[in-house]
Order: C-alpha cells, then structure tokens, then sequence
C-alpha cells in the first residue's frame, strides 16, 4: 500500500490517472469555497471596488495602477450583458471559470511526469488556493488561467500561439512584462525571429490598449506618472521589506505621522519622503508567506533542483516556469506587502517545474524505510497545510520552522545522497524498461 502511494504519477492506467486528479481537483475546490464562505465577502475585500467599477464602467472610483488590469473586468461585462446578470455573479462566473481552468491544465502537466502519486494531493492542499478564490475579483484568479494556457502551448511546442498569447496577458495586468521576458529566454532557441517580433509587438500594442482604456481613471493618489509610479514601488517597498526601514511620504503618513527623518523632493503631489523608524514586520510576514502559502513544497523543489542542477533543462516548459517562478519569489518583497498574494505570482514553479523535476532524478527510492519516509514527508505538508489553514496566518513562525525541520530530514532520507554514475545508468535502464511496459499495455488496451 506504502509503495502505490508513492508509485509514479505515469505508472497508473489512464483511467485511474484521470480519476485521480479530477479527485483531486474536487478536494482542491471544496476547501477553497469552504474558506470563503469562512471569510468576509469576496466583493469588499482588498482592491475589489476598483474592478467591480471598471465593470460596471463607473471609472470615476478607479484608479492608477488599478486601470491598467483591464481585461478580465471587461469580461465581466460582456457576461453581464451576455447573461443579463449582476456585477457580483458576472465575477463568480469567471472566477469559477478561471480556477476550473488553471486546475485542470496544472494536472493535465502533472499526470504526464514521475512524481509520486500523493502530489496530485499536495498540489490540491495549499493555502495558496484558499486565498487565491478569495481574491476572485481581482485580476489574479483571470490572469492565472491565461497563464495555464500559455503554460499548455509550451508544452504543446506551439511557440507561435505562445507568443500570441502576450497579447491578452498584457491586457490583463502590467506584469506581463515580466512573462515577456522569461519567455523570450526560456523559448529563445526555439523561437523563430518571427514569434519574437509576434511576442514583443503584441504585449507593446497590449500596453497601448490599456493606455487608452484607462484614461477615464483617476490617477494614482500621489498624482505621478504611471512608469515613475511603478518604478518608485520598487525601492520603497524594498526598503520596507527588506531592510526594515518604514518609508514615510507627505502622501503615505499611515505609518507614522512624524517621520525621524525627512528628505525634500517635487514629484507630484510628493514634497517630502522619511524614515518612520525600523520595523521586523516585513520579515515576519515574508516568512510566515514561504512557509506556509505552498506548504512543503518549496523545500522538495529546492532539494530536486540541486540534485538536478548540472543538467540543462531542455523542456521550454520547465525553464519558464523555473525562470518566471524565481523571478516571481525574488520581486514579490519589492512589489508590495500583501505577500500571501505577491508570492502566489510564483505557482508554476511549485506546480509545474516541481512534478518535472521528477523527470530528471533517475534514482527512486527502493527500500521500505525510504518508502515510509517519502509518505511521511507527505503527512508533514499535509500537517503544514492544516497548522495554516485553520489558524489563517495567525500562527507561531517557530510551529512553521519545526514542520519545515521535520519535512528535511525526511526528505533526505527519501531521496537519500545523490547517485554514482553507475547507479544513474542501472536507473535510467529500469525507467527506460518501465516505459516501454507501459507503452505496451496502453497497446493491448487499444487492441481490446
């Protein structure tokens, strides 16, 4: 029973693999929906009221940089005028859309690799999802299940089609330059000169569209331009974050309202910036978000890249979802401070290279110990995930720490040391045999 837990997801018959992570799938959206209902509403929370009038077309109560993620509450109106529904239920329509969507690619990649089979389980029981549905009105939850589909057509090789898909990302939300980027190195070798001018020109033109689109907003509340605006966040949040040092401005005095120190500047309706005093708040809060959001996950994708990191990756899929999720996990504390969100920008790296990672270890635990060991790993998240689900965040960083403690030293008597060569080769031969047992059954399925 231990060893068909932790057998390989691609060993099961396609049938049960199926079964498996739609089972999956369920599990996943019942204890999201289960925490909003547990949760204030969905349409008050956050930065909801600026989608919620951009839907309705009420751009008087929208503002700069809020204008700029402007396609997924377009969407919503069309269902509203579509359906003759509210605001309200336009949103839960696409949310629900959005999350069945992203699901579903997520384990339609999964079940193709080698990890064990209680991670289509792992997957499903995160926080991350938790807070995600939460959030359904803002453009995260839309965004994610473009991003799934531009994650399928890496997979599919249809680089054309990818590079198309900047387009409605980038009218989605202005991070879409980021994507533009890892994806023009991940996929840059495979990119005809063509897909790169497709790539660059659409997320330009997308830029473009949302300008206009978002010029009956408000501008952002220090009345700067947008680009210095977006710019701007980056050393004051990194300060905050980072360095623990708490930013005041003329404009932003929630913090403080005498700062210790003051510097003169003219940048709109900025004339002062400061130092409020220093503060651990960022740190805690940081590390509260990496050890809990995607549970034990981190720590088994951090151990299965250093064992694997002297190989290059040749999946375009595996490298942009390396690239883009570390670039996600390092600018989130630059971005702002809702972190349990900012790191969620991250999941590809957690749900899509992870599983792919198990492709590329040849060495599989063999004796029962070991077996034990990786289900045990496995009931640690399991435990994280519970730990920070019921207390919602309001937990001891040292519970989190032990629980991370406990999941390594199984971890590494799982996967134990790394292999010799020759123990790689024997590996690759039996992974090599075990594939061509199950092309063979998958043909005597057809023949039946």
């Amino acid at each position: 029973m231990i060893r068909a837990f932790n057998a390989p997801i691609r060993s099961l018959p396609p049938a049960l693999r199926v079964a498996a992570g739609l089972a999956a799938i369920i599990c996943c959206l019942l204890y999201a929906m289960y925490g909003i209902s547990h949760s204030e509403s969905v349409f008050i929370a956050g930065d909801a009221r600026f989608y919620i009038a951009m839907a309705t077309g009420d751009y008087s109560q929208v503002m700069q940089p809020f204008a700029s993620r402007q396609l997924g509450a377009l969407f919503v109106t069309g269902l509203m005028h579509w359906l003759h529904c509210t605001v309200e239920s336009g949103f839960l329509i696409e949310g629900t859309a959005s999350a069945v969507f992203a699901l579903v690619a997520i384990y339609y990649l999964a079940l193709k690799t080698t990890a064990p089979r209680w991670f289509l389980f792992a997957v499903a029981f995160v926080p991350f999802w938790s807070f995600l549905l939460q959030d359904l009105v803002l453009p995260d939850l839309w965004y994610s299940a473009l991003l799934a589909l531009l994650l399928l057509l890496l997979q599919e090789d249809q680089m054309l089609a990818a590079a198309i898909m900047m387009f409605p990302l980038m009218l989605s939300r202005e991070s879409t330059s980021l994507t533009l980027v890892c994806f023009l190195i991940a996929a840059w070798k495979r990119l005809r000169w063509t897909d790169r001018v497709v790539a660059v020109v659409l997320t330009l033109a997308g830029s473009v569209v949302v300008k206009h689109l978002a010029m009956r907003a408000q501008p952002n509340s220090e009345n700067l331009p947008e680009s210095i605006y977006m710019l701007a966040k980056v050393p004051w949040n990194f300060m905050n974050n980072v360095f623990g040092l708490v930013p005041w401005s003329n404009v932003n005095t929630q913090f403080c309202a005498v700062p210790r120190w003051t510097f003169p500047v003219h940048l709109g309706r900025v004339h002062a910036i400061g130092i409020c005093g220093f503060s651990d708040t960022g740190w805690v809060l940081i590390s509260e978000a990496v050890l809990s959001e995607f549970g034990l996950l981190p720590l088994l994708l951090g151990f299965l890249w250093w064992r694997s990191r002297k190989a290059n990756p040749s999946s375009v899929l595996l490298r942009f979802a390396l690239l883009y999720g570390t670039a996600s996990l390092i600018l989130a504390p630059m971005l702002g401070t809702w972190f349990a969100r900012l790191i969620g920008y991250a999941w590809p790296i957690f749900f899509v290279a992870l599983p792919l990672l198990f492709d590329r270890i040849p060495c599989k635990p063999t004796t029962l110990g070991r077996e034990c060991a990786a289900l045990g790993f496995f009931g640690a998240h399991m435990l994280l995930f519970s730990v920070a689900y019921r207390w919602f965040w309001i937990t001891q960083l040292e519970v989190n720490l032990v629980i991370w403690a406990i999941g390594y030293f199984l971890l590494r008597y799982w996967l134990g040391t790394e292999a010799h060569p020759a123990d790689r080769s024997r590996a690759q031969q039996d992974q090599s045999i075990e594939l061509a047992r199950e092309r063979a059954v998958r043909l005597d399925l057809g023949n039946i």
